[in-house]
């Protein structure tokens, strides 16, 4: 698993290369628990990645790596679904669905965020 392209792709609003991204690691037995500690800097790629470590570990009954209690929230709030820049109704959707280990650090999507995977 690539934490700077998972990141860079949650960043653009590429969802599925999210997806396919946290499939890949999936298939290959990675843990999340294990995610190692980011090697880039930006408020903005630091609080995506913790938020997205943080949740897929939840999901996948593990304890986030204790790196993640480091990392600060977005300076402005950051929408990963495409479609919420544009629409008011997509906005408020995610503002008040998302998952908890992305909305404390300011970053937002939809309640069901990767729960496909």
């Amino acid at each position: 698993m690539n934490p700077r392209e998972l990141v860079l792709a949650a960043l653009r609003g590429d969802d599925l290369t999210v997806r396919q991204l946290v499939k890949s690691a999936s298939r290959e037995g990675f843990r999340w628990s294990e995610a190692p500690a980011p090697e880039f800097t930006g408020c903005r790629a630091l609080a995506v990645y913790a938020s997205l470590v943080e949740l897929l570990a939840s999901r996948a009954g593990q304890v986030p790596p204790t790196w993640t209690t480091r990392v600060g929230k977005a300076p402005a709030p950051l929408f990963l679904v495409r479609a919420a820049k544009r629409s008011e109704a997509m906005r408020r959707e995610s503002l008040t669905g998302t998952p908890e280990s992305l909305k404390r650090r300011n970053v937002f999507a939809l309640p069901d965020y990767l729960d496909v995977v």
